[in-house]
C-alpha cells in the first residue's frame, strides 16, 4: 500500500498542510464572512420583528385598557339607566294603581248606590205585593174590616 510507504509521507503531510491553509484561507476570508453577514442580518430582522411584536403588543394592551375602561362606564351608565327606568315605571305603576283604585271606588260607591236604589224598590214592590196578598187574603176569608190604607199603616209602623 502506497500510503504507508514512509518515502511518501513528507509529500503526502506536504500537500495536507497545502490543502489544509488552502481551504482555511478560503474558508477564513470568504465563506465564514458571508455566513457571518448572513446570521447577523438574520438578528437584525429577528431583533425587529421581536421590537414591532412588543410594540404592537403594547399598543393592544393599552387598547385593551381604554376597552375595558369604555366597558366599565358603559356597565356603570347602562346599570343607572336601568335603576332609572325601575323607578320611572314604579312611579308610573304606582300612579295608574291609584288611578285605577280610585276609578274603582267611584264605581263601587255608584254599584253600591244603585243596589241601594234598587234594594229599597224591590223591598217597596215586595212590602206592596204583600199588602195586595194580604189584603186579598183577608176579603177571601171574609175580614172586611181592615182596609188597604189599614195594611198600610202597619207596615209603616213595623218599619
Amino acid at each position: 500500500m502506497p500510503q504507508l510507504d514512509g518515502s511518501v509521507y513528507i509529500t503526502q503531510i506536504f500537500w495536507l498542510l497545502v490543502t489544509f491553509i488552502s481551504f482555511w484561507f478560503i474558508m477564513a476570508k470568504c465563506v465564514v464572512p458571508k455566513i457571518s453577514e448572513t446570521i447577523e442580518a438574520r438578528k437584525r430582522k429577528y431583533d425587529d420583528y421581536i421590537r414591532k411584536a412588543e410594540e404592537i403588543n403594547a399598543k393592544a394592551l393599552e387598547a385593551l385598557n381604554r376597552y375595558d375602561k369604555m366597558l366599565a362606564v358603559a356597565k356603570t351608565k347602562a346599570t343607572e339607566q336601568i335603576l332609572q327606568n325601575e323607578n320611572e315605571l314604579k312611579q308610573i305603576i304606582a300612579e295608574k294603581e291609584n288611578e285605577i283604585n280610585q276609578q274603582l271606588k267611584i264605581k263601587v260607591a255608584e254599584q253600591e248606590e244603585l243596589l241601594e236604589k234598587e234594594k229599597k224598590s224591590v223591598l217597596a214592590k215586595i212590602n206592596a205585593l204583600s199588602q195586595e196578598t194580604a189584603y186579598e187574603i183577608l176579603q177571601k176569608i171574609d175580614v172586611m174590616a181592615i182596609s188597604r190604607e189599614d195594611l198600610e199603616n202597619i207596615s209603616k209602623e213595623e218599619e
